[in-house]
């Protein structure tokens, strides 16, 4: 068995699955988008602070995180041979990525919540 969790077929199911995901959320997002009355700030705001939305939006960016941090690790492990320079390059990916979502999470408590 490997020591490493996202090896081999794992990643590609998490990608595929997370692809699904996202074109999915873009569908329902721009049917909500083109049914929608009217485009407003307030509008907006009024559906994203829909718990439903909330939890969807939420889970899309889980599957966007997670999709980025698999696409571009695997290309930074191809072609970055430089083990120093890859290790350099995967951490800075990782603490943006890290921050991005955290920052989104907590725009998404802040609609729950506030």
């Amino acid at each position: 068995m490997s020591l490493y969790v996202l090896e081999g077929l794992r990643p590609w199911v998490i990608q595929r699955v997370s692809a699904v995901y996202m074109i999915l959320f873009i569908i329902y997002a721009a049917y909500c988008v083109f049914s929608a009355d009217s485009i407003t700030y307030d509008g907006w705001k009024g559906w994203l602070y829909y718990p439903f939305n909330t939890t969807v939006v939420g889970i899309f960016v889980i599957a966007l995180l997670f999709h980025t941090w698999i696409g571009i690790r695997d290309v930074v492990l191809d072609y970055t041979h430089n083990i120093m320079l890859r290790i350099f390059i995967l951490s800075l990916l990782m603490g943006v990525l890290i921050g991005c979502g955290l920052w989104i999470f907590r725009l998404l408590l802040l609609s729950v919540v506030g």
